[in-house]
């Protein structure tokens, strides 16, 4: 579904991407990790076609997204969902003038598919009362989620998410989650990917983690095998933020025995339970 190729991309000669090179298969569902400033929205990007790479190659769905014609992207585009960070609605439509805009121009639903569609959407995201408000009347919370209801409106192949849970509570993060997996995961066919800075929403999203660090791959696969067994960097990178939770918590998270044996045991410096 989304394959790169030896992709770098440079701002002011300053690289931010070197030499990128990952592969999603259909049904796959992906968490992009990594520290603020590595790349991750930017990554998002080139794979969309918003900005093209300095080098490398580029597919989504079978399609060049850097030597394509401009048609021929934009037809691709129309079977991905894609959720910003701070929910890109715009400011000037309802909640309802949203979500039908996203459906008329991405699918072939008749006005009473895209009503039905609508009331589903906003009930599965525990808005139903919100069809005729506008952004300025909603959370921050409240945005994000009409915009990964917007994205996942249209029943996207591919969906991307950027930063879905960014400066939210931990209750609206877990709503938030549980939303996208409900609503995305109807397809056993439809691959899902998040890009996010959070340790413990890359493992709560998806098993698959792709870790950036400095514009680079530095781990690549199963969150438990890269928490044991990843690169000293990587290994900090995932521990660090994840041994100050709950031990019971950590359990709940299924994280590897040897992990929590490790960080909570009595002989530990960093147990919580001594």
């Amino acid at each position: 579904m989304i394959t790169l190729e030896a992709v770098s991309k440079s701002y002011d000669k300053t690289p931010l991407l070197k030499n990128i090179s990952l592969h999603i298969a259909a049904g796959e569902r992906v968490s992009l990790l990594g520290p603020g400033g590595c790349g991750k929205s930017t990554l998002l990007k080139i794979i969309l076609g918003l900005t093209p790479p300095d080098s490398g190659q580029v597919k989504l769905l079978d399609c060049d997204m850097i030597k394509s014609r401009s048609k021929v992207r934009q037809s691709t585009l129309r079977k991905v969902g894609m959720a910003f960070q701070q929910g890109a609605l715009f400011d000037f439509m309802t909640v309802e003038e949203n979500l039908n805009f996203a459906m008329e121009h991405m699918t072939r639903m008749s006005p009473s598919e895209m009503s039905e569609t609508i009331e589903e959407l906003l009930k599965t995201v525990k808005l139903p009362r919100t069809r005729r408000m506008y952004p300025h009347e909603l959370s921050g919370g409240m945005k994000r989620r009409i915009g990964i209801a917007r994205a996942l409106a249209t029943k996207p192949i591919v969906s991307i998410f950027d930063e879905p849970t960014s400066g939210l509570d931990p209750v609206t993060s877990t709503i938030i989650l549980n939303m996208i997996h409900a609503l995305g995961g109807e397809d056993a066919k439809n691959t899902m990917m998040i890009a996010t800075s959070s340790v413990e929403i890359a493992i709560r999203f998806a098993q698959r983690v792709i870790l950036l660090n400095e514009g680079c791959i530095v781990g690549d696969g199963s969150w438990k095998d890269l928490i044991l067994h990843g690169s000293p960097w990587v290994q900090h990178f995932l521990s660090v933020r994840l041994i100050g939770i709950d031990i019971e918590y950590a359990r709940e998270l299924q994280l590897p025995e040897a992990f929590i044996q490790k960080h909570w045991s009595p002989e530990s410096s960093s147990a919580l339970h001594p």
